[in-house]
């Protein structure tokens, strides 16, 4: 090494909004997912870098470029560095060493895999230039960038008021971060597991390690039994509890897990979503045929319809209903009967004002659209019923709990608190985003408390006992008091004493 390690990395506004990487200070350590782009060394903070590209055994995409540009195909791999990783993306296919000029971004995505961790020693808030064109559409205008030094950046941050009025704005959308990477502490020993996602069934909770193949068992009075997965390491898994067991599912396949027998893979397939009800499970590989499976029988294949699955819920004790975006432009609905028949429904429109990731809610059962609520009629047609007073990132439906979640401070600025009955005191430390449990029928708000994740995993219980993986597991129960902190389950304790 011949002198301090340091990286340049650019935040956007949102990163920090959501908690995905903590507020920037001057001083403090920070860490969080990297990406890098590949740019022309004009570009603001663009750096040349010599790094190992390991390539993603992903397939390339079919990618937009922005506006008024073609699309191409984009490769994908994680880059190397000296202290850093970085998730990476490019036009141009490699491997091995490579020296590639472009900006850092800490951002997070599906497969941002980087991670920086460093001391902060400048912060600087970015400025972009935005112009109105068209309809109210905003779009940044080249070659404007201007930085403000600060001690730290706020919490929330980026367009806002400003985009209301007049036909330009200047907007602090990003921050720029220098570190030193050498002036950290050594990491913690990793917990003996760190939950990944939760489900619940027949008063017991399993619980499946983020990155290892290992499964807990918990029961009512807490007791537990550590199960080994045959899988690989690195991995990220779902778990989908049943009155006798559970099933596993991630990119290494399909496992069965249930007590006094060995977990055993019924299947090697990739699983990208999935739905257990009753014993059975419906599980999508991202390809137009899916799979059905009972313990103790050979996989099905179900003929279902290609697409991104965007939610998928249990409806009764054996039935499936899936909601599949196909494009950009339109959504499917997609029944699965106890019997492995798949039935999928008309096209319905995803209207171009912030209709999201739909998501199934309620009984009878709804798609959400954004704000907009529509019943699934027989047909598995979509007849628009009304809408929610404030739009919610996302939501689904567990155990037969619907549950939404949304960002705290949103419409406060215009006295709006739903979904809360009414303004609260809120900690800027605390975290910014609320589950909120809504009633199936009416679809009212039953109960709100804080997480710091938009991206819960959410599970019901027994006894209207509902589990969220938030950097922890946590309970709480329907009935809560709104805004009362979930109870915290100390699993890598649990899984600690069971090595």
């Amino acid at each position: 090494m011949t002198g301090p390690r340091s990286l340049i990395v650019r935040i956007e506004s949102w990163v920090i909004g959501d908690g995905e990487i903590a507020v920037p200070r001057r001083g403090e350590v920070l860490a969080g997912p990297l990406q890098f782009i590949e740019t022309g060394a004009e570009a603001p903070h663009a750096v040349r870098v010599r790094a190992e590209l390991v390539p993603s055994e992903r397939p390339p995409i079919w990618q937009y470029t922005g506006e008024k540009s073609p699309r191409r195909w984009e490769w994908s791999g994680l880059l190397r560095g000296d202290g850093w990783t970085a998730s990476w993306r490019g036009a141009v296919p490699r491997t091995g060493q490579v020296d590639l000029t472009g900006v850092f971004w800490g951002t997070f995505g599906y497969d941002t895999e980087g991670r920086f961790r460093g001391r902060v020693t400048r912060v600087r808030m970015a400025s972009e230039r935005y112009e109105r064109r068209g309809a109210g559409g905003w779009y940044p205008v080249p070659g404007f960038h201007r930085l403000r030094e600060v001690e730290a950046a706020p919490r929330f941050f980026g367009p806002g008021e400003e985009l209301q009025d007049g036909d330009t704005a200047d907007v602090e959308a990003s921050v720029v971060v220098d570190l030193d990477l050498d002036d950290v502490p050594a990491l913690p020993v990793r917990p003996a597991l760190v939950p990944g996602d939760v489900s619940a069934a027949s008063g017991l909770v399993w619980v499946v390690d983020a990155a290892l193949p290992v499964v807990l068992r918990i029961d009512a009075d807490d007791r537990a039994t550590r199960m080994v997965l045959p899988g690989t390491i690195g991995t990220s898994r779902s778990v989908h509890a049943t009155p006798s067991g559970c099933w596993v599912t991630g990119q290494d396949g399909t496992f069965w897990v249930t007590e006094g027998a060995d977990p055993v893979r019924v299947d090697d397939r990739p699983v990208v979503a999935g739905a257990a009800a009753g014993e059975s499970l419906v599980a999508s590989t991202g390809t137009a045929v899916w799979r059905h499976y009972l313990p103790g029988r050979e996989p099905v294949d179900l003929p279902a319809a290609a697409g991104y699955v965007s939610s998928m819920a249990a409806v009764g004790d054996s039935a499936y209903a899936v909601v599949l975006r196909r494009g950009e432009s339109a959504l499917r609905v997609v029944r699965v009967s106890a019997a492995g028949e798949c039935t999928v429904g008309p096209a319905v429109p995803l209207l171009p004002r912030g209709h999201g990731n739909p998501y199934l809610l309620g009984d009878p059962l709804r798609v959400v659209r954004g704000v907009d609520v529509g019943v699934v009629r027989p047909d598995l047609s979509v007849h628009e019923e009304r809408g929610l007073p404030k739009r919610q990132l996302g939501g689904g439906i567990s155990g037969g709990v619907s549950w939404t979640v949304g960002r705290l401070l949103d419409g406060n600025a215009t006295g709006e608190w739903w979904p809360l009955p009414g303004p609260v005191v809120m900690d800027p430390t605390r975290p910014s985003w609320l589950l909120t449990v809504h009633d199936p029928a009416s679809l009212d708000p039953v109960t709100s408390v804080p997480v710091s994740t938009h991206a819960p995993r959410v599970a019901a219980g027994a006894d209207g006992q509902v589990f969220v993986i938030d950097r922890a597991v946590r309970r709480f129960r329907t009935d809560s008091p709104v805004m009362a902190e979930p109870e915290v389950i100390d699993v890598a304790s649990i899984a600690a004493r069971l090595q």
